[in-house]
């Protein structure tokens, strides 16, 4: 027997209520078993490391969280383009 195609198959059951309630239904049980349920696996996916740092204005010293490739942006406080530098 050769393989299906995706979607050349009907689905053979639809849940009550639709699919996106369905798929919401599961990732709310499967957080409620993570935080709750004393289990030594998780359900969900692993937290990615964060990706971003603190930089500050050049002209105002404002400081702000950016990714860290940042090398300008539109500073929120004196609404110039300037040149960040990164807080170390």
């Amino acid at each position: 027997m050769g393989e299906l195609s995706p979607g050349s198959v009907e689905r053979r059951w639809i849940p009550e209520g639709g699919l996106q309630k369905y798929r919401e239904k599961i990732h709310r049980e499967s957080k409620f078993a993570d935080e709750h349920k004393k289990l030594p696996f998780t359900f969900s996916k692993p937290k990615k490391p964060k990706l971003s740092e603190t930089f500050y204005c050049e002209k105002c010293k404002y400081t702000i969280l950016a990714p860290k490739n940042t090398v300008m942006m539109i500073c929120p406080n004196c609404k110039d383009v300037t040149k960040v530098v990164k807080v170390d």
